[in-house]
């Protein structure tokens, strides 16, 4: 377990410190509605598309989960669709649109029971783009989960277009006789330069100095938790990351990152020194006059990846989250999404991916291949 410190109502803001913006800046991908279904594309070319509840019935009487429709931009074009339904037990299914069976097949374990791939995958979503309503049911016909179509077709026309296949015999709508020249965009590699284990971090009295100082202070409440967790070890340097409570809501919690370095010992009369932490693209929360603010955060010792989990609302059916890889200098983004319609979507489109790899395993072996956020 990581330490914990607890304090009451305190933050401090330590002097900036600067590092390279890496290259390339991330860029997520932009989410578009179309009534009842969102749809979104990442910086690889994969392409999504999720059912929303009907906006104008408002109907979750018949709601058990949502539609999501996935495709790649790579030759190999997988295209899937899967149903996120919470299920009693694992049984058959009838995928029906518009009262007509469109798929069936039988229920597998895990948190996509219901999965269609291949050409039934392209049957169903041609039947979804021309359709109005669709339903999908389990055992005794009993109804799983109940989908608006109104939207369908210009989430799957958007797809297209950003695959760059409208107007080819691979478009799932508007098929024409143009060539597909599409391909899958290589994801970008972020080398990391970790250092070395070590299990050094800064005194709970330090803690509580940059606790007192920051404009976070005035947002901490009741009794609040800052974690501290070692980020290794390089000669007598030593670096820490300080995440400090600020603020925090129904189901939010938000923290700023920090990062303490200290170069030989105590006992020499050497301190921490604290700077706020740097992101290659800041996350989502904070404003001007604050560090940037990540919310439900939390730290992946292992492969130092930081993430942050902002819930639009307590059910978690929209928001955004990050995940940001610790390269030895900064936070670097390797893998986004977000869902902007609070309307039942549990899956969130994913609109930015990256792999990583250290930088001594990238020396040992040039061909290797770098580990990714999926």
């Amino acid at each position: 377990m990581p330490p914990i410190i607890t304090t009451i109502g305190l933050l401090t803001f330590a002097a900036a410190g600067s590092a390279d913006i890496a290259t390339p800046i991330p860029n997520p991908g932009e989410l578009k509605v179309f009534r009842d279904w969102s749809a979104g594309c990442d910086n690889g070319g994969r392409c999504q598309a999720i059912s929303l509840v009907n906006d104008a019935s408002g109907g979750y009487s018949e709601w058990g989960g949502p539609v999501s429709i996935i495709r790649s931009a790579d030759r190999e074009d997988k295209l899937k669709i899967r149903v996120l339904v919470q299920v009693a037990e694992i049984g058959s299914y009838a995928v029906v649109v518009d009262r007509k069976t469109i798929a069936s097949g039988t229920m597998v374990e895990g948190d996509y029971p219901i999965e269609v791939t291949g050409q039934d995958a392209k049957k169903l979503a041609t039947a979804i783009a021309r359709g109005r309503k669709l339903q999908v049911t389990g055992a005794n016909d009993k109804i799983l989960t109940s989908i608006s179509l109104y939207g369908s077709t210009a989430a799957l026309r958007y797809m297209d277009q950003k695959q760059n296949r409208a107007r080819t015999p691979t478009a799932l709508i508007a098929k024409g006789r143009r060539k597909y020249r599409g391909d899958a965009v290589p994801l970008p590699v972020v080398t990391t330069q970790q250092w070395q284990p070590a299990k050094r971090i800064p005194a709970t009295t330090e803690i509580v100095d940059l606790v007192e100082n920051s404009p976070c202070k005035d947002d901490r409440f009741g009794v609040v938790e800052d974690q501290i967790f070692p980020l290794g070890q390089e000669d007598d340097r030593y670096r820490a990351l300080i995440l400090i409570s600020c603020g925090s809501g129904a189901y939010n919690f938000s923290s700023a990152a920090y990062i303490g370095e200290i170069k030989g010992t105590e006992k020499k009369g050497a301190s921490w020194a604290f700077r706020p932490a740097t992101y290659d693209l800041q996350p989502s929360w904070g404003g001007e006059g604050r560090p940037p603010l990540l919310v439900n955060a939390h730290w992946e010792e292992n492969r130092q990846i930081l993430s942050s989990f902002a819930k639009g609302r307590g059910i978690g059916d929209c928001g955004n989250s990050e995940s940001f890889i610790w390269d030895g200098e900064q936070f670097r983004l390797i893998e986004a999404q977000g869902m902007q319609e609070c309307r039942g979507a549990y899956e969130w489109i994913t609109t930015w991916r990256a792999k990583y790899q250290k930088a001594e395993e990238l020396a040992q072996n040039d061909s290797g291949s770098p580990e990714t956020s999926e």
